[in-house]
């Protein structure tokens, strides 16, 4: 009776190949590939940390040309009247007076007034004729009353019309600053006040208005005004025409009157002009001047100094400089 055991036996087995047959074949694990050849989309995105609320980050201004807060105009036209008057007094009192450098800054003050006050009151720009610029003393006081000027119109001009003068006014001051804090006053003989119908030194007294190194400070003023009006009519010259003269007596009669005359030390007075028309001077120009108490033009166009205007003298002034320098520019 084995059969049925049999039989059973081999149902069994078919239901169990039946069943593996119907199985699906397990899915073949992919291989991981290396670490670096996850391509990117795969790799998992860092997480950024959340931004804080708050304001955007601005881009940073641009830079703009150096000037003066509009609210601090009438401090610095303040602050420049009061240490004019103390150069004057130190003038006065002590016989103490600024560089050339800084004179030079304060005849540009006055210069830059009178060319806004000019259109505005409609009268024609005064030139450096005026008497009173033609001495240290005049100078320091003519610059004085140009700063009240200027306090007076600022607020009734536009901006763009006094922006030059109250840029020199800063400069002025700042000179005048650092002189005074040094201290790097220089020690001269006072001009004596002139009385009515005298000029010049008291008859007898023997005194004369020099430098404590023998140079006439009065004519070192009126040569820096001199040179200071030369040098604007030549900058005019060349922002209306795109060039420089070619001659120094070609500014007159439209940009200059006249080619103002210099006196300076020992030399006579005199408009005439000595022209460097070459480049044999561009690696020193000092070496041009020949001390003839001239003018001296740089003429050639190609030379690096070509439009620069001195007065030939090579006196020391005060400080110890070259009467030549006074054409320099700062």
């Amino acid at each position: 009776m084995k059969l049925p055991s049999v039989v059973f036996a081999a149902i069994v087995i078919f239901a169990a190949v039946n069943t593996r047959a119907q199985t699906p074949a397990p899915v073949q694990a992919a291989k991981r590939p290396a670490a670096g050849q996850i391509s990117a989309p795969a790799a998992a995105a860092p997480v950024k940390p959340a931004k804080k609320p708050g304001r955007a980050r601005r881009k940073p201004a641009a830079a703009r040309p150096a000037g003066v807060d509009p609210k601090k105009v009438n401090s610095l036209l303040y602050g420049t009247m009061e240490r004019l008057e103390t150069l004057s007094a130190l003038y006065e009192n002590l016989g103490l007076r600024v560089s050339t450098g800084t004179l030079k800054k304060a005849y540009e003050l006055d210069k830059a007034v009178n060319k806004a006050a000019a259109p505005y009151f409609r009268i024609a720009e005064p030139g450096a004729e005026r008497e009173g610029l033609k001495n240290y003393r005049g100078l320091l006081e003519s610059v004085l009353r140009s700063v009240r000027i200027l306090k007076e119109i600022k607020g009734r001009l536009k901006p763009a019309a006094t922006e030059s003068a109250i840029l020199a006014a800063r400069d002025l001051y700042q000179a005048m600053d650092t002189e005074l804090a040094g201290p790097k006053l220089t020690s001269v003989v006072i001009e004596p006040r002139p009385r009515a119908g005298k000029t010049g030194p008291a008859a007898g007294s023997g005194a004369t208005a020099s430098s404590s190194t023998g140079e006439d400070l009065a004519n070192e003023t009126e040569t820096l005004v001199a040179v200071s009006e030369v040098t604007f009519a030549l900058s005019a010259y060349r922002r209306e025409e795109g060039k420089f003269p070619a001659h120094l007596e070609n500014l007159s009669p439209k940009y200059l009157p006249a080619l103002p005359a210099v006196e300076i030390a020992d030399h006579p007075k005199t408009a005439e002009v000595v022209e460097i028309d070459s480049t044999d001077y561009d690696l020193d120009y000092t070496k041009a001047f020949r001390d003839t108490g001239k003018w001296l033009y740089f003429s050639h166009k190609k030379s690096r100094y070509h439009g620069r205007v001195f007065v030939d003298c090579s006196h020391k002034d005060a400080q110890g400089l070259e009467f030549y320098r006074i054409g320099e520019k700062k």
